[in-house]
């Protein structure tokens, strides 16, 4: 081998440490100025055990029931799995490829008179290896590296969204089962108010005004039961639907606790930090995004440049012609270059079409940025807010617990009436329902904070992740 290829073939793999296109770095997006608070005294690590905190053993058992059976988390592990596979094949472009062949052939010449017969068998092994000379390849493999980050944040996000969507409408239906309750009392008030209405005005002492007023009244109280029959109904279809456990199943297992709305005694919240925004997928996923459309500028520079490929086969050759066998071994090896001369513009095209895909990308990361401190924010102002009513409703509740008891206190003792009684019954059955419509408010609140914090997952630096994209090669 001559001194020159030699030198050539130097000169080829010190380039092949070169690479065209912008190494990522990850944007200086402006710190978010937070106003709210955050909970477990500003720290992350107990996200995870939200459900726990809940007491309801039932709860975290249907969440795991639903990441089982969902088709959402099943798309997008499917998209993972795909993102995966795809980082694979973006990868093996940096390494040599080794085929082997075999062949047979029989043929069949004729010169005049003599006819000639000959049989050629070959086996032999075909090599090729691009040698990187400005990056294509490993910006091709960061890209898809990249991509499969995003893939497995998606699929975080997907699980922190099913958990959230199936305690929402487990809450919903442990409130509405309270206060249907609660309404089948208001109806057996109504009804009460009805039959002494009725005998008052048999007896002459309503008028038939208010014996209507009765009749009316009893009927919306109906009405209303039936309202939320129809609600608790559609709250179990819902849990059906997310978990797929079977609807009579389901119901029975449900019937332990029925009308107790799940709560916990959470801890006060404290100021926020910014680092949360690192415990959201959607956010790792944009950031991923924007990785990936970084490697892609790299791709797209890197083919307005030479390529040179290494070629080369080893094969045995066997020859059977006239009854005799010949064996011929061949080998050849040897460079390939390539060099894109004109291409009416494509390349440079392509350059610029790569760059607005990063130029999206950044403002969908920014984008993203700015949507995750809101999502917190309104988290922590409904949650505040559900706080204050929650103190209040419980306030109201007991005074019109006391109203009741002073009222049913001069019935029994002769000196009230039964209609008056029963407004009194209802006051505070309308009380309790309030409260237990501000104690499924406060849990919910605190699950939309659970989804805005980015739930109990935690993105970590894993080899060839996003991490390591920031430190790719020179």
């Amino acid at each position: 081998m001559s001194k020159r290829f030699i030198w050539a073939a130097c000169a080829a793999f010190a380039l092949a440490g070169c690479a065209v296109g912008p190494d990522y770095k990850r944007p200086d997006t402006p710190q978010p100025q937070w106003h709210g608070a955050l909970p477990h005294g500003g720290k992350l690590d107990g996200l995870e055990q939200w459900w726990e905190q809940l007491n309801d053993p039932l709860l975290g058992a249907l969440i795991v029931k639903a990441e089982e059976s969902s088709p959402s988390i099943n798309m997008a592990l499917a998209r993972m799995n795909e993102a995966r596979a795809n980082a694979t094949i973006g990868g093996a472009g940096q390494y040599p490829s080794l085929v082997l062949g075999a062949g047979a052939a029989r043929s069949r010449s004729a010169f005049g008179m003599q006819v000639m017969e000959q049989s050629v068998g070959k086996v032999g092994f075909d090599a090729s290896w691009e040698i990187d000379l400005f990056g294509k390849n490993r910006r091709t493999a960061e890209a898809a590296q990249a991509r499969f980050g995003a893939g497995e944040a998606g699929w975080h996000d997907a699980r922190i969204s099913l958990a959230a969507e199936v305690a929402d409408v487990y809450v919903e239906l442990r409130q509405c089962e309270a206060a249907l309750s609660i309404a089948e009392r208001n109806r057996q008030s109504r009804a009460a108010v009805r039959e002494v209405t009725r005998i008052k005005e048999g007896a002459g002492l309503a008028s038939p005004m208010d014996a209507a007023r009765a009749l009316a009244g009893e009927a919306e109280s109906d009405s209303a039961y039936i309202a939320k029959q129809g609600e608790c109904a559609r709250a179990v279809n819902r849990l059906t639907a997310l978990t797929g456990i079977e609807q009579n199943s389901l119901k029975a297992r449900l019937a332990a606790r029925q009308g107790q709305i799940p709560l916990a005694n959470f801890v006060d919240v404290s100021s926020v930090a910014a680092q949360v925004l690192s415990q959201r997928p959607d956010v790792a996923m944009a950031e991923a995004n924007l990785a990936a459309a970084s490697a892609d500028i790299g791709v797209s520079k890197a083919a307005l440049y030479p390529s040179l490929t290494l070629v080369g086969s080893v094969a045995s050759n066997v020859i059977y012609l006239g009854g005799q066998s010949t064996q011929v071994p061949t080998w050849s090896f040897g460079p390939s270059l390539s060099l894109p001369l004109f291409t009416g513009g494509r390349g440079q095209a392509g350059v610029k079409a790569a760059q607005a895909r990063y130029d999206y990308a950044l403002a969908n990361y920014q984008k993203t940025v700015r949507e995750a401190v809101r999502n917190v924010e309104d988290a922590l102002v409904r949650l505040n807010v559900a706080n204050a009513r929650a103190h209040d409703g419980d306030k109201m509740q007991e005074k019109y617990r006391q109203l009741f008891q002073a009222t049913e206190a001069r019935f029994n003792a002769g000196l009230g009436n039964r209609v008056s009684l029963e407004e009194a019954r209802r006051n505070w059955l309308q009380a309790q329902d309030a409260a237990v419509a501000m104690d499924r408010e406060t849990v919910s609140a605190w699950i939309a904070l659970y989804k805005a914090l980015g739930g109990g997952w935690e993105r970590a630096a894993r080899p060839g992740k996003l991490a390591d994209n920031s430190n790719s090669q020179k």
